[in-house]
C-alpha cells in the first residue's frame, strides 16, 4: 500500500529537533534517518556495525544486506546519500563513545535495554507512530521509506533506477508511487503544452 501522507522538509526538521529531547535520542534520530534514506524497519533494525562501516570507522559508499536482514529472501544494497554519510559519521561517534573498547563489527547499531540486541521492529513502529502523531501525521517508520521514493519521483529520477534503490523486486510496486501523486500527474501534462 502507497502512503498519500507527504511530510514537508520544514515539518521534519521540527520533528528531528523534538526528537532531540526525547530517551534514545542518538538512536532515534539515526533509525529516523535511515527511513527517511529508504530502509525498511527490517533493514535498519538489525544493522550492524560491519554492515554501515569500514575497519577504519569511515561510512561504506553502499549498505550491502544479506537476505538474513532483507524483506523476503534476497539481498538488499542501500546507497548512501551526503547527508545520510554525515549523520552516520556522528552516529559512528555516538557508538565509540558508548561502547569504547567494546564496538566491534558485531555491534548492533540499535539496541534495546538488552545490550547488543536489536529493538523489536513493533517497538520501532511504535515509536515512529508517537513522534509522528505528536505532529498530526498518520504513520510509523515505513513513512519515511515513502517519502524518499516519493522525493526521487518528484525529481524526475528514472522509474527503474527508484527500483532498483529501494530494492523493489518488480517495477509495479514502483509504479504505485508515481500513480498516487496528483501534483506529479498535473505537471506532467504542463510539459504537453504547445
Amino acid at each position: 500500500m502507497v502512503n498519500k501522507e507527504f511530510v514537508k522538509d520544514s515539518k521534519l526538521k521540527d520533528i528531528l529537533a523534538y526528537i532531540k529531547g526525547i530517551n534514545h535520542s542518538e538512536q532515534i534520530r539515526m533509525m529516523f534517518f535511515c527511513s527517511l534514506n529508504g530502509l525498511r524497519c527490517i533493514n535498519f533494525r538489525c544493522l550492524q556495525v560491519k554492515d554501515v562501516f569500514n575497519n577504519d570507522g569511515s561510512v561504506k559508499d553502499v549498505i550491502d544486506l544479506s537476505s538474513s536482514k532483507n524483506k523476503g529472501k534476497f539481498s538488499a544494497k542501500y546507497y548512501i546519500n551526503n547527508q545520510f554519510r554525515r549523520e552516520l559519521e556522528n552516529y559512528f561517534k555516538y557508538l565509540t563513545t558508548k561502547y569504547g573498547e567494546k564496538l566491534d563489527g558485531d555491534t548492533y547499531l540499535f539496541t534495546s535495554q538488552k545490550q547488543n540486541r536489536p529493538f523489536n521492529r513493533v517497538s520501532i513502529c511504535r515509536i515512529f507512530s508517537n513522534i509522528y502523531k505528536k505532529f498530526g501525521i498518520h504513520g510509523a517508520s515505513h513513512l519515511g521509506r515513502h517519502m524518499f521514493i516519493t522525493k526521487m519521483i518528484n525529481n524526475g529520477v528514472n522509474p527503474f533506477l527508484v527500483k532498483q534503490l529501494v530494492n523493489h523486486r518488480n517495477i509495479q510496486t514502483t509504479q504505485r508511487y508515481y500513480n498516487s501523486d496528483i501534483n506529479l500527474l498535473k505537471n506532467a501534462v504542463e510539459t504537453a503544452r504547445i
